[in-house]
Formats: structure tokens, C-alpha cells, sequence
């Protein structure tokens, strides 16, 4: 399996869209500060997080991780060290978990959100196949229900919202890492969670955006892009973000995590209007630390402890909106023609 790639094709894959020649130097300039004072809070809080959790968190670890790997592939300023010190830790959690996992015992928590959240950042770091990416794909292969799609307890909105993001993610971490021996049988999971996708219901944001990259990656057919892409793009504000849930305000998860999908979708360039006023939002958001305030859903269940990242009882999820944030900023930036790694 070829997992060196770069991140938009080895992980989020189809858009291919040349955006820069149309940014001007002054739009560049503001994206690349905000985008490395962001990885600037990011990084080191996502170590700290780990340190003192010893959780691979989706939050702090995951998306974090796409965003990092797709600043660098537009060659801003990236912390390696860190950025290897977080795929250790996930693997250092993950591995002792392998013989379990290949007995389709979940023993992983919050499985298949946690799993998938993982193999997403590491795919996005190009961390290839091995015996512990085999047993998280298989665990998650077998947990496929009989409709194609894989369900979730939804403990903690939005990141772990319903069986659109539980789906979506799943599928893309069975494409990204099936065992070559079993790759004919994930084809089929695959199209099978196509069709779910294809004639389920979404309705939040959460829902509708996991929905349109998981048609997305799966190949979908365009009819079906385009008309999820434009229930998307309607729900742009007028301050040009969007919210999490129609009564609630324009915040940086929300409006990140949908530009980046539209963008992979390959139904919104970086230059696009909407795109841009959704850009300008994000700037405009950005505290002067480099940091975005997303106000939490979830109930709390864990000691509360300071991760390194700023608003309080708000930072984990502050964290994961930061990371959407630097993603679609980053994503607004055509990558170098030649850029060397690491």
C-alpha cells in the first residue's frame, strides 16, 4: 500500500485544484502568520495533552496532525520534533493493543471514533502500515454494520457525532491502511458504506460536512457531491462562517472543518468567494495568542487539567476547532512544486 503520499492525496486525496495564482501576496502574508502562530500553540499544547492524559486524543492529536502535515506540505514553518513525538505517542497507545484488536475485541475506548481519529493523523504523517495499523483496520472492519455504515455512542459532540463522522472516518482508515491480503473485501465495505452515505439523512453540520467528504473519498457520483456541497455552502452566514447548529453562532470548527471539505470535494477552490469570505472569517476570529474559541457541547467526564491551551473548560474543543481553522487556512495555499521532507 503506497502510504507515502502527500497529505491531500495519502489522506484526504481528490481535490488536486490549483488555487494560489489568483491570492494575492497580501491574502498569503496573512494566511502564513496565522497559520504558524497557530501550529505555534498547537504543537506544544498536543505534547502537553499527552503527557498528562496519556490519551491519543482526537482534539489535541488527530486533527491536529492534518493540519500539521498540510502546512508543511505548503512549506510553513512546522515543529518536527513534535510532530514525530506525536505519532510515537499514538503508536505507544495503540500497540499494546494489537492482539486484542485482532480478535475484534474493542479495547480501545470510544471505538470506531478513537481508532479512526488515529489512523487518520497517522496516514497524514505518512507513518506506514504495520502490525498495529493492521489490527486497528481489521477491529474497525469487523465492526461494520449490516447498512455499511459503523455506529457510535455519541458520547461528545461534534467530534464524535453520529454515524456520519463514525462512518466517514472509518472508511477512509480501511482505504488508507487495508492489509493487501484483504483489500478486495474493503473495496466492497467501502461501496457499501457509499450507499449508505448516498441515502442518509444529515442535519447538522457535523453531519452534513462528514457526509460530503465520506461521499467524497468514497468515489461518490457527482450528482451526489455537488448537491451535499450545495447544502453546504447555504449555510455560510453573513459574518462568512458557519455554526455547529442553526441556533448557535459562527465558530472556527465549524467554518474550518467545512472549508476543508468543500475544498476536498473539489467543489470550492481556495479563490473561490466563498472560500475567501470564509478565509476573512477565520482571520478575523483568531485571538492575538494564535488561538480560536470554540464554546464546548460535550458534558465533562474527565478531571478537568490545563493542556497548554487557552479558554478553560472550552481548550479541548477550542483545540480541535484551532486545528479545522489551520487546515482550511492552510488548504487556501497552493503547495510548492518542490518541496523536500524532513
Amino acid at each position: 500500500m503506497k502510504i507515502f503520499r502527500t497529505l491531500t492525496i495519502a489522506l484526504l486525496g481528490i481535490s488536486g485544484m490549483s488555487q494560489a495564482a489568483s491570492l494575492s501576496a497580501g491574502d498569503i502574508r496573512a494566511v502564513r502568520v496565522a497559520v504558524e502562530k497557530s501550529l505555534a500553540l498547537m504543537q506544544p499544547s498536543s505534547k502537553q495533552f499527552f503527557q498528562k492524559s496519556g490519551c491519543i486524543s482526537c482534539h489535541h492529536q488527530s486533527i491536529g496532525a492534518l493540519a500539521v502535515a498540510a502546512a508543511r506540505e505548503r512549506g510553513f514553518t512546522v515543529d518536527e520534533e513534535l510532530a514525530r513525538y506525536q505519532v510515537k505517542a499514538t503508536i505507544s497507545i495503540a500497540a499494546p493493543h494489537r492482539e486484542a484488536l485482532l480478535q475484534a475485541i474493542p479495547t480501545i475506548p470510544v471505538t470506531p471514533i478513537v481508532s479512526s481519529y488515529a489512523l487518520a493523523g497517522l496516514a497524514a504523517e505518512r507513518y506506514p502500515a504495520d502490525e498495529t495499523t493492521d489490527a486497528l483496520v481489521m477491529e474497525l472492519a469487523a465492526r461494520q454494520a449490516s447498512d455499511g455504515s459503523w455506529r457510535t455512542d455519541e458520547q461528545r459532540p461534534p467530534l464524535e457525532q453520529s454515524r456520519f463522522t463514525s462512518t466517514t472516518l472509518t472508511v477512509r482508515a480501511l482505504q488508507l491502511y487495508a492489509p493487501a491480503g484483504r483489500k478486495q473485501e474493503f473495496d466492497k465495505r467501502v461501496a457499501k458504506a457509499r450507499e449508505w452515505l448516498a441515502n442518509a439523512q444529515a442535519h447538522t453540520t457535523q453531519e452534513m460536512t462528514m457526509r460530503l467528504l465520506g461521499l467524497a473519498w468514497t468515489r461518490a457520483d457527482r450528482t451526489q457531491l455537488k448537491a451535499a456541497a450545495t447544502a453546504l455552502l447555504s449555510g455560510q452566514r453573513s459574518d462568512g462562517g458557519w455554526a455547529q447548529l442553526p441556533g448557535l453562532e459562527s465558530d472556527a470548527y465549524a467554518t474550518g472543518q467545512v472549508l476543508f471539505a468543500l475544498h476536498e470535494a473539489g467543489t470550492l477552490k481556495g479563490t473561490d468567494p466563498q472560500y475567501r469570505t470564509g478565509v476573512q472569517f477565520l482571520l478575523r476570529t483568531q485571538r492575538p495568542d494564535g488561538s480560536w474559541h470554540v464554546k464546548s457541547r460535550a458534558m465533562g467526564f474527565q478531571p478537568y487539567f490545563e493542556s497548554g491551551y487557552p479558554h478553560g473548560h472550552d481548550q479541548w474543543i477550542s483545540s480541535a476547532g484551532a486545528a479545522w481553522a489551520t487546515l482550511a487556512l492552510a488548504t487556501a495555499v497552493e503547495p510548492p512544486r518542490t518541496l523536500s521532507r524532513r
